[in-house]
């Protein structure tokens, strides 16, 4: 399923780019560094993505209040724009393969829903 939202989403955009949009989206402005720790790349790998992002005006560079020599990336109104596209589309191929299936299947799904929940929602034990 998931290949399939991906592939559904925006051909141009990568994962690693909707999945930097989405971080900034939820968390706010984030330096360079931080950005790449949570989305676990390399601080150049995540240089370049902000780069092409921010030539794409999806994101800006701004200086951080509390550090004036450091930079903070932040979406932009474009930026939440293009996510928004993104998801919309990703529903809508949901809800079409959805529409497939049958009041059985369906039932089968919305049942298993809370164990799924609990899955992605359950923190990892520490190691």
């Amino acid at each position: 399923m998931n290949q399939l939202l991906r592939a559904n989403a925006h051909a141009h955009k990568s994962v690693a780019v909707l999945l930097t949009l989405r971080r900034l989206d939820d968390d706010g402005p984030l330096r360079i560094t931080d950005l790449a720790g949570a989305e676990l790349v390399a601080q150049p790998t995540m240089t370049g993505i902000v780069s092409r992002l921010e030539v794409d005006g999806l994101v800006a560079r701004t200086r951080d209040v509390a550090d004036a020599r450091a930079v903070q990336v932040a979406i932009t109104d474009a930026g939440r724009e293009e996510l928004a596209a993104v998801r919309s589309s990703r529903a809508a191929v949901l809800q079409e393969r959805l529409g497939r299936l049958d009041e059985p299947a369906l039932a089968a799904l919305e049942a298993a829903l809370p164990a799924l929940d609990a899955l992605l929602t359950t923190e990892e034990p520490a190691a």
